[in-house]
């Protein structure tokens, strides 16, 4: 995340998904959907967001979202916090 609250990257560490469907989380295709994105984007577009959910694997993709705003509302929290 930059100054400007804006994702930088993410990556996906590890991942029990079903291989060929779920797996394709950790897509460059599917990952760098997230850069330069602020909080208000993050969520698959069919929920308003800039987020395109794999098809076939629209749970995952879901998941994978929220989770990233979920520790980015984190980050941004401790962040205002601490100045």
């Amino acid at each position: 995340m930059d100054s400007n609250y804006q994702i930088k990257g993410i990556s996906i560490l590890s991942n029990t998904e079903t291989p060929g469907l779920g797996t394709r989380i950790t897509e460059i295709s599917f990952t760098d959907q997230f850069k330069g994105l602020g909080l208000e984007d993050i969520s698959l577009s069919k929920d308003g967001g800039k987020i395109d959910a794999i098809t076939g694997a629209t749970i995952s993709s879901r998941a994978v979202t929220n989770a990233v705003r979920d520790e980015i509302e984190k980050k941004i929290e401790t962040i205002k916090k601490n100045k």
